[in-house]
């Protein structure tokens, strides 16, 4: 399975380093991954590991290479063309339609015993704009089965859906809170939609003038 991993997907060895505090004693490394089909993108700490994926729209799973919290982050990826009829300065709205209280229902159904505790709608991630959710179920992402806490967003970006779940067990969550939403923050998604909602066009009104005359020179059309 993770050999399959590593044939689809472009795990980049390069490593950035962050320095932190003036004396820029504290350091630490990062992995940068992006996904050669989708494009979507993400940095993970060097001392965690890519792992096998659970479910079939899972594109990575990555989690610590030791640990009893089994903490572990994983994005899903889902066709998603509903809205793809409106324009894209609609984005704003059609994401929160269309990923609201019944998509999460719909998504932790996969689990056990789930409770959502806090939905928020205008969060981001990447390029896109994105839901967020923060809940607790019954289950497993790598490792035994055990009562989870995650926190999770999902983003609608050119006709897919984005989503990203990080999790750990719920006793241990506010230790590694921090790094998911480190995590969260380095997410993005090739870039799709352009800025300006029509478009970059050029300069089109200094184009010299075009005129059009009948036969004899009358009724002269100037455009």
């Amino acid at each position: 399975m993770f050999n399959k991993i590593t044939r689809c997907f472009n795990i980049a060895l390069l490593t950035f380093t962050i320095g932190v505090g003036a004396s820029n004693q504290a350091r630490a490394d990062y992995f940068v991954w992006q996904d050669v089909d989708t494009g979507v993108s993400l940095s993970f700490p060097d001392t965690w590991k890519v792992v096998s994926n659970k479910s079939a729209d899972d594109v990575i799973t990555v989690m610590p290479e030791s640990g009893r919290a089994h903490a572990a982050c994983r994005i899903r990826t889902r066709d998603d063309a509903r809205y793809s009829i409106y324009p894209v300065h609609y984005s704003a709205d059609i994401q929160k339609i269309a990923y609201n209280m019944d998509f999460w229902n719909n998504y932790l159904h996969e689990y056990t015993d789930y409770e959502i505790h806090n939905i928020q709608v205008g969060a981001g991630l990447g390029r896109g704009y994105a839901g967020y959710a923060l809940a607790e179920y019954e289950g497993a992402v790598q490792g035994p089965y055990m009562h989870r806490r995650a926190l999770m967003f999902a983003s609608l970006y050119n006709d897919r859906a984005y989503i990203l779940e990080c999790s750990s067990h719920a006793d241990a969550f506010g230790m590694w809170k921090k790094i998911f939403l480190s995590i969260a923050t380095s997410m993005n998604f090739e870039k799709a939609d352009h800025e300006i909602y029509t478009g970059h066009y050029r300069n089109y009104l200094a184009d010299p003038r075009i005129e059009f005359k009948g036969d004899e020179g009358e009724n002269v059309i100037v455009y």
